[in-house]
């Protein structure tokens, strides 16, 4: 956790008047004193006698387990389930990036595929999570397994997992203080100096760096190193010392160290950022606990921060917005943690991500004792590994890149003959629209409509219905045809579902290469009564959102890529560069009354200025003992707004 304010002396003196520990500005100040540097707590469910801390709920032990279960699991099982993924899933990669105090190794983990290159042959971007930089805050690590466990689950699940296996590199580090987060785990319910501050043992939060040279030791009887470590997330470059929120004190929970990047976890972070690479990095995320919040830093980039702000929204809403959002001032260089130093050193969208609980243990009907919001009870980490790991998902899905069409096959259902095929496949640097069929639409016969992109665009319950992802919504989208003069316009709703296909095949009726990729229309132009004249060029608008409510890239000609903050190659509807997104404009198609006639010139684009399409009008009653009707409803929409044009 920042720790931002620690604890206030003074308010906790007053609930604590029997504590022997004294401090100065946050900090134990007699830490020499064997009064309060030998003070021996325990955790325990209801005894609060003597130096028992009662929690309310028993005191997580942690088991050793390579499956998840009702509680936590030790990090020689965790570490045995990451091992074994890497060693089993041709997905999943990993290397020693450094050493802890004790030279234990530091393994990063790289999941996707062996090519780092995205579907249409171009470099992947990459996302990079650590957990376990504070030794106390067990949550971390158990929802970086969990993460880490679904993206290989899903990898061949022909969705979204599959989507990312082959888009996205994802880098992990699912504990980076390995020598305290043992120490934690060897003394699970005890620990020392004082329930205001606790330290070694259970509490331990830095690492075991001893200033006087060597580690701490890893025993409670002898008590006088139990305050020494560093802070690892004090440590980083950017902010180093800085803003008040370290301490050069070695005593303080807070101690930055004797210099940025002084310690050897910190060193493997920054080489696990290689694995990405770091060029290729776009969101950085440092999971901690407690208190329910992302804190990120605003760079000043103003791109890059409405990126992180817009982000952070969409992964919040995930566990509908329980959790708040805490930006820091414009342009400061931070405190040396690592939200900062992912933010500051690649502008990316980045997080110090504190996990529940918002309060401490009485937000589950414990106690509410001191500190008791670094041990969650058993029963509710299943929960929170779920949660934060269907949240991440969202994030990883979002960040991989803005979607974009790209294909369009259009069949003349009356002639049973695709009239119109096209699709956008690489050419060097960008993509050329290869049309491999453009033959006129006739307005009095009926067709479908077959649309493709580049990503999953809707989501698929566990039961394979279509459903929105939590907190998200897959907004109405809108396919018009426009006529460049504005002589006409056809508009169809594609709400609140078009037909998303779910069984492969590509066009004209199976997805490309993931659920939910592709659709297919009916386009009953036949009940227009619509006649053209002289061929007419027009564009098809598409506007649609994905499962993270992101926007198309309305021109993908210009593949879309990330650079100093925010997207590169990501036009809106008028192919205005930002980061937004728009309508798509590209398939330029045309109608003739005449199915041999000629295509015009392709002068067709969007439509800025055009009006919605309007809502479907609600069923009429059904009569009394008759059957079902209003196939044709549909249609009033098109007749209105092709009157409003005209």
């Amino acid at each position: 956790m920042r720790f931002l304010t620690l604890v206030i002396a003074g308010l906790l003196v007053s609930q604590f008047a029997s504590a022997l520990c004294e401090f100065e500005n946050g900090t134990i100040s007699n830490p020499d004193d064997p009064l309060c540097r030998d003070t021996q707590l325990v955790y325990t469910e209801n005894d609060d006698s003597g130096d028992n801390i009662a929690l309310g709920y028993p005191p997580p032990i942690p088991v050793d387990t390579l499956t998840a279960v009702d509680g936590f699991r030790t990090y020689s099982s965790l570490f045995a389930q990451h091992q074994d993924l890497m060693l089993t899933r041709d997905t999943v990669g990993g290397s020693v990036v450094g050493q802890t105090q004790l030279d234990r190794d530091i393994w990063a983990y790289s999941i996707g595929d062996v090519d780092n290159l995205t579907n249409d042959g171009r470099p992947e971007g990459a996302v990079i999570i650590n957990g376990g930089i504070h030794a106390r805050e067990w949550q971390s690590p158990e929802v970086l397994t969990e993460i880490f466990e679904q993206l290989v689950e899903r990898s061949d699940d022909a969705h979204i997992g599959q989507y990312l296996r082959d888009n996205l590199n994802v880098v992990l580090l699912p504990v980076i203080n390995i020598d305290g987060f043992i120490q934690t785990q060897t003394f699970p319910t005890r620990a020392t100096a004082d329930e205001r501050q606790p330290r070694d043992g259970r509490m331990r939060r830095k690492n075991l760096r001893n200033p006087s040279g060597g580690v701490v030791d890893n025993q409670l009887d002898t008590t006088d190193d139990s305050f020494f470590g560093v802070d690892l997330n004090r440590n980083s470059v950017h902010g180093y010392g800085l803003n008040g929120g370290s301490s050069a004190n070695p005593i303080s929970l807070i101690y930055r160290g004797t210099a940025h990047s002084s310690e050897s976890e910190i060193l493997a972070l920054q080489a696990a950022t290689g694995l990405g690479p770091a060029d290729r990095l776009r969101l950085g995320i440092d999971v901690h606990s407690f208190s329910s919040v992302y804190f990120t830093p605003r760079t000043g980039n103003t791109r890059r921060d409405a990126i992180t702000l817009g982000l952070a929204t969409r992964m919040r809403a995930v566990t509908n917005f329980k959790y708040r959002y805490s930006p820091g001032p414009i342009g400061s260089t931070g405190i040396g943690s690592l939200d900062n130093y992912y933010a500051f050193e690649f502008q990316i969208p980045s997080y110090t991500l504190e996990i529940e609980p918002l309060n401490g243990g009485q937000d589950y009907g414990g106690t509410g004792a001191s500190h008791s919001g670094f041990v969650l009870p058993d029963s509710e980490i299943t929960r929170v590994r779920d949660e934060i790991a269907a949240t991440l998902l969202l994030g990883f899905y979002r960040q991989s890149g803005p979607p974009h069409v790209t294909a369009v096959h259009i069949t003349n259902l009356a002639r049973d003959e695709v009239v119109y095929a096209a699709q956008w496949v690489a050419d060097g640097v960008g993509r050329r629209l290869e049309v491999t069929t453009d033959r006129a639409i006739v307005p009095s016969d009926d067709h479908r409509i077959y649309i493709a992109f580049n990503k999953p665009m809707r989501w698929y319950d566990a039961n394979g219905n279509l459903s929105n992802y939590a907190g998200q919504s897959s907004t109405a989208g809108q396919l018009e045809l426009n006529e460049p003069d504005g002589l006409f316009g056809i508009s169809l709703q594609l709400a609140p579902n078009p037909d998303w296909l779910d069984v492969p095949g590509g066009p004209p009726d199976g997805y490309l290469n993931y659920r939910g990729d592709a659709f297919t229309r009916d386009m009953p132009l036949s009940q227009m009564g619509l006649t053209v004249g002289e061929p007419k060029s027009v564009a098809l608008q598409i506007e649609l959102t994905d499962i993270a409510e992101m926007a198309l890239d309305a021109d993908p000609s210009t593949p879309v890529d990330w650079q100093n903050g925010h997207w590169t190659g990501y036009e809106d509807s008028m192919l205005a560069g930002g980061d937004t997104g728009g309508a798509d404009c590209t398939f330029i198609v045309f109608l003739a009354d005449d199915a041999n006639a000629t295509a015009p010139p392709k002068v067709a684009e969007c439509q800025a200025g055009a009006p919605p399409p309007l809502p479907p009008p609600p069923p009429p009653p059904q009569p009394a003992g008759g059957g079902g009707g209003g196939s044709g409803l549909w249609l009033l929409p098109l007749m209105l707004l092709a009157a409003r044009r005209r």
